[in-house]
């Protein structure tokens, strides 16, 4: 998820439990590749076997963007990034 050319947030897929890590996109000042671990989001996908996120606004629904994570049996679950984020990480 981009908030600006250099910051934002990477999800990763915890696909066994269910579940993503979300980690800052920015490394810290000793070590541009140590990502730093903020939370944990509970998906519906099971199984997930793969997902998308977009921060721009695509319409009234998805105003800050868009993510979407695929269950093992193909079906897609759609999320705002705002219940993504709550009120633990920033929204574009």
């Amino acid at each position: 998820y981009k908030l600006t050319d250099s910051t934002g947030y990477i999800l990763v897929s915890d696909q066994g439990a269910n579940r993503f890590q979300v980690f800052s996109r920015e490394g810290t000042q000793s070590n541009p590749f140590e990502h730093k671990y903020l939370k944990t989001v509970p998906v519906m996908a099971t199984q997930s076997d793969g997902s998308e996120t977009t921060s721009f606004n695509l319409n009234e629904t998805f105003k800050h963007g868009l993510f979407v994570t695929m269950s093992d049996d193909k079906t897609f679950h759609y999320y705002r990034w705002e219940d993504i984020a709550e009120a633990d990480l920033k929204k574009k």
